[in-house]
């Protein structure tokens, strides 16, 4: 089983609402391990999600997780995904 799909078991069964910062850095590590695949786009649509949890919950672990994750896609920069996902990033976390 690769580590991708341990995340994604992971990151569903936590699912309570005092789980939601947990969840955050669970998915954020799925999102590294798709880039780890050559999979930006899916990665970048996990990280969306991130995004918004670690702006309800405020974070510091998830967003250190976040930082790491963006500097992974940097070989997609001039991607629309990455742009959307800058875009979501500044909006949100003003990252």
């Amino acid at each position: 089983m690769t580590a991708h799909d341990r995340f994604a078991r992971s990151a569903e069964a936590l699912s309570a609402p005092r789980e939601k910062l947990q969840r955050a850095i669970v998915t954020t590590d799925q999102a590294l391990a798709r880039i780890k695949m050559r999979d930006p786009r899916s990665a970048a649509e996990l990280l969306h999600e991130c995004v918004a949890a670690a702006s309800a919950t405020g974070g510091r672990v998830p967003a250190i997780r976040l930082r790491r994750a963006r500097q992974e896609l940097r070989p997609w920069r001039r991607e629309d995904f990455v742009a959307n996902l800058d875009d979501h990033l500044l909006g949100v976390l003003g990252a």
